[in-house]
């Protein structure tokens, strides 16, 4: 199957659904003009990762499917933002929340690369700022031009053998800055919201890809303009009822 056959498939489901949804309503929702939307349907342009990301969201996609569509990225668009594999001692720093704030505190628009600024404007030590440059410079993810720091222009990502402890370790960061600026930051500059629910766990799966639609769209929202913070969004769904006798019910049936 071409690129083209399998977007416009995928387009005419959707148009099956709303039989307004045209190729200019998908650019608008996706974050696309519609000229280089066309290109890219029409195979005139190469596909690469971002804009893979970008129609994903448009077309509503599954996992299954953005993986499909992962597999037409060209191959000079994947040497252009090649993906970093990283170890697990690499991973124990990046799974942390300090290394992605540096990261995005670099796109904003009064950026200044010194190390006290940064301390300041993130609330972090001098000393564990230096740590995180440190990594990200060695694993080639900034680097320093003329005084400044920036990013390379390359994606990362991590295996998917990651052990679990891991995992575990940079969620638990993540809930303990949580918990430090649920007390810290005043309410007009945050938003906690929690909602308690009866679900039907046959739609989990289903669930958790209209979160991640739900990131993919806030994201695009809010970068757009001037960007002056870096803020985290954590969005968290579990049990509250014990789920342990419905799965042994579910492995003896």
């Amino acid at each position: 199957m071409t690129l083209n056959k399998f977007l416009s498939a995928k387009l005419e489901e959707m148009q099956k659904k709303n039989a307004r949804f045209s190729m200019r309503a998908l650019a608008q929702k996706a974050g696309i003009s519609p000229g280089r939307l066309n290109e890219i349907f029409h195979e005139r342009r190469p596909l690469s990762d971002h804009y893979s990301n970008k129609i994903s969201y448009g077309l509503n996609l599954t996992q299954e499917e953005q993986a499909v569509l992962s597999g037409f990225v060209s191959v000079r668009a994947k040497r252009m933002t090649s993906q970093k594999i990283l170890e697990e001692q690499e991973m124990r720093m990046v799974t942390s929340w300090e290394p992605y704030a540096i990261l995005n505190l670099m796109k904003t628009d009064d950026f200044d690369s010194s190390t006290p600024w940064m301390a300041k404007r993130l609330a972090l030590s001098e000393e564990k700022i230096d740590e995180c440059l440190q990594l990200l410079e060695s694993l080639k993810i900034i680097k320093k031009k003329n005084d400044r720091w920036l990013r390379v222009p390359e994606q990362f990502t991590t295996t998917t053998d990651i052990p679990r402890s891991v995992i575990v370790e940079g969620h638990a960061a993540n809930l303990r800055k949580t918990t430090e600026v649920l007390y810290s930051v005043p309410p007009t500059k945050r938003n906690f919201t929690t909602i308690t629910m009866p679900i039907n766990v046959e739609k989990f799966e289903e669930a958790k890809q209209v979160i991640t639609q739900f990131r993919r769209k806030l994201c695009l929202l809010l970068e757009d303009g001037p960007k002056t913070q870096v803020y985290n969004l954590s969005i968290q769904l579990y049990p509250l009822t014990d789920v342990s006798e419905s799965q042994s019910e579910t492995q003896g049936s």
